[in-house]
């Protein structure tokens, strides 16, 4: 009976696929529109007669706002649950989008897509991966790559969809067609989203008998996130992920709204130049998939050094690209690793902290990558009117990723919970905290390095 149990856990239909499918679905919308931000840029030079750097600080509005807003996202994740906060995320979504539409001015365009659609994302992008590890016991690497997956299908298809519809209908009226689509999408989904198993009165996926109950209702006390932000802000690794997460994000920020703008440069057509980035992004399918597996399996820590150092040496190859093959050996290059850089990030939590209340710490970590995303977006047009071309945005890419990986090298080893006792101190303040029951063996981290 008890095999029979252990076995419906890890059944190909356990419900934790559904939700993982929502929360894929969720990201393949948010990065889709946010990667193909470059695909919009010389279209909006063309129309109002603004200038690259300008363009691309619209951009960096986007990730600043979603950096500040992550923290919060995550808190309020923890708080209310998550499919409370992405519908909120969900509704501004639609308000940014419809308003992206009918801008005329640059304040116009830092509002909506700035600040409005910043907004949304953090609410309806971060508390997707707390929940997604919520709903596996074991196998989070597998979830995870799953999840990741998205990151790369969604700019991918993303990036085509747009650069047709503004072909064949113009800018505005491709941002208003895809903000509606994406919100009827996306609230259809939510009638389906569950916070925990135990709201759906179900078990975690790799769930087995002899596990002890883990205290996942979606809805953490407040006493116990504090407690347990207490705990994790004395240690290296938290400070250090979010450092990191930047650094990685300001590496690959700098190519992703640059990449179109710069082969158009070089002579090739919009089309194809949009080609470049749905080829990376669709070729960094392989590194997202396998780099959480393989984390979770022999350890994050060296699987993510490798990611970072692939991502900076590569874009090296833009330096001498001039040609369209040359675009597309660099595309081919540069995703099979740079789709690695992020997806680790929820492995690497796990067997840091185990079973816990991360939400407010992927927001933290989420807020040094929105900063490294800004950054880095602007890089490339603002060095673009200073200089004439791309070639310091290029070195600036490189930098800022072998910089993360320097970083990297000072993470603790993944072999074993960083803080596995934060429980035993009950009393914070004015709440007693009520101790959940430390989990066997699903919190055991997988993989040493």
């Amino acid at each position: 009976m008890i095999k029979r149990s252990a076995r419906a856990e890890l059944t190909p239909f356990h419900y934790a696929w559904v939700i993982v499918s929502i929360a894929a679905s969720m990201q393949m919308v948010g990065s889709g529109l946010r990667m193909a931000f470059g695909v919009v840029v010389d279209p909006l030079v063309d129309t109002f007669g603004w200038s690259h750097g300008s363009v691309a600080l619209a951009y960096a509005s986007t990730s600043i706002v979603t950096a500040v807003f992550s923290p919060i996202a995550g808190l309020l994740g923890n708080r209310f649950g998550a499919r409370r906060t992405m519908v909120a995320g969900i509704v501004l979504f639609a308000t940014g989008m419809v308003g992206s539409a009918r801008v005329s001015s640059l304040w116009e365009l830092h509002l909506w897509y700035g600040v409005v659609l910043g907004a949304a994302q953090a609410l309806f992008l971060v508390p997707t991966v707390p929940t997604v590890a919520v709903w596996f016991r074991r196998h989070l690497g597998l979830g995870t790559g799953v999840l990741m997956l998205s990151w790369g299908i969604g700019p991918a298809i993303a990036v085509q969809v747009m650069s047709v519809l503004i072909r064949e209908m113009g800018w505005s009226d491709a941002f208003l067609l895809t903000g509606l689509i994406g919100t009827g999408l996306m609230a259809g989904m939510m009638l389906l989203f569950r916070n925990s198993p135990e709201e759906a009165g179900r078990r975690a996926y790799g769930w087995r008998p002899s596990d002890a109950p883990i205290a996942t209702t979606g809805k953490t006390p407040p006493a116990r996130t504090r407690l347990f932000q207490m705990h994790i802000q004395r240690t290296n690794a938290f400070w250090n992920l979010i450092a990191i997460h930047f650094l990685g994000c300001v590496g690959h920020a700098v190519i992703l709204v640059a990449i179109v703008p710069m082969a158009i440069h070089e002579g090739l057509s919009p089309i194809t130049a949009a080609g470049v980035l749905s080829t990376l992004s669709g070729v960094s399918l392989v590194s997202r998939l396998a780099a959480p597996i393989i984390g979770d399996r022999i350890g994050s820590k060296g699987v993510m050094l490798l990611s970072f150092l692939g991502q900076g040496l590569t874009v090296l190859l833009l330096l001498d690209a001039h040609t369209t093959l040359a675009f597309y050996v660099f595309a081919v290059s540069f995703g099979l690793l740079y789709g690695g850089e992020g997806a680790v990030f929820p492995v690497i939590n796990r067997q840091y902290y185990g079973q816990t209340p991360i939400g407010t710490t992927y927001g933290w970590q989420l807020f040094g990558a929105g900063f490294g995303m800004a950054l880095g977006g602007a890089l490339g047009g603002v060095t673009f009117d200073l200089t004439g071309g791309y070639t310091l945005a290029i070195l600036l890419s490189v930098s800022a990723s072998v910089a993360g990986a320097l970083c990297i090298l000072l993470l603790e080893p993944t072999k074993r919970l960083i803080i596995p006792d934060w429980e035993d101190e009950s009393e914070t303040g004015d709440a007693t905290v009520a101790r959940a029951p430390r989990p066997v063996g699903a919190d055991a981290p997988g993989g040493g390095d």
